[in-house]
């Protein structure tokens, strides 16, 4: 695994140009806190909430969800060191704890898990997902953000990229899938687009290397617009 996911420049500017996307991942993760389930119990519960973060990188979207929901600790899974290092710093809370592994985090730790755009870095979507059952409390619910790579041509360039520059090995997991290994697990399954309408970013456009530029902007559009909400509940 290298130092940084991309080089140091690209990281920060990958953590400045998410925040858009995390931001619209916090307002649905509010929107169905005050959401009743078919039984009428709350989706997520009515306290303070333990958070994990799969992917959390240095920590940005951690943070934000530290400062807009309401935290009783903060947990991340990081295999780079320098990501967690700095997001140990960026949430210098007592209750907080950074993991290099999924495996690391003990069982029944979340009432929340996140994990914004890495689930394309996953070959086992399988394991992964009993990963989430076994550490998911039973009244928590994980959200997680995946860009629509198989519905995408642009991401068959952009996969070549990332091996090649980065050492990236990436997979291409259909929604269809994900949901139904999901409810395999044992989950109540949810899909939801992280932004409502057409949404431009320009965290695709790096003209020092090429790896992520649009051939078009309707080709921009139709990616931003179906970046997905994969949400997870434990059977109630």
């Amino acid at each position: 695994m290298n130092g940084y996911f991309f080089d140091q420049a690209g990281d920060q500017r990958m953590e400045k140009q998410n925040i858009e996307n995390w931001l619209a991942l916090i307002r649905l993760i509010q929107k169905e806190a005050h959401t009743k389930d078919p039984q009428g119990k709350p989706s997520l519960p009515d306290k303070a909430w333990d958070i994990l973060d799969i992917g959390c990188h240095t920590g940005g979207l951690l943070n934000l969800l530290n400062l807009m929901t309401r935290v009783a600790s903060i947990s991340g899974v990081e295999p780079l060191q320098y990501g967690r290092v700095k997001a140990q710093s960026l949430l210098h809370k007592s209750k907080s704890n950074f993991f290099e592994t999924i495996q690391e985090v003990p069982d029944q730790s979340a009432h929340l898990l996140v994990s914004h755009e890495t689930l394309y870095l996953v070959n086992d979507l399988y394991n992964w997902t009993k990963e989430l059952k076994r550490i998911l409390r039973p009244d928590g619910g994980a959200f997680i953000s995946l860009g629509s790579h198989s519905e995408n041509t642009a991401w068959l360039r952009w996969r070549n990229q990332l091996k090649n520059l980065y050492g990236h090995i990436s997979y291409v997991h259909r929604p269809i899938e994900i949901l139904g290994i999901g409810t395999g697990a044992g989950f109540d399954m949810e899909l939801h687009r992280l932004h409502p309408e057409p949404h431009t970013s320009m965290r695709f456009s790096s003209p020092e290397n090429g790896w992520g530029e649009f051939l078009s902007a309707q080709e921009a559009l139709g990616f931003q617009k179906q970046k997905y909400v994969f949400v997870f509940y434990p059977k109630r």
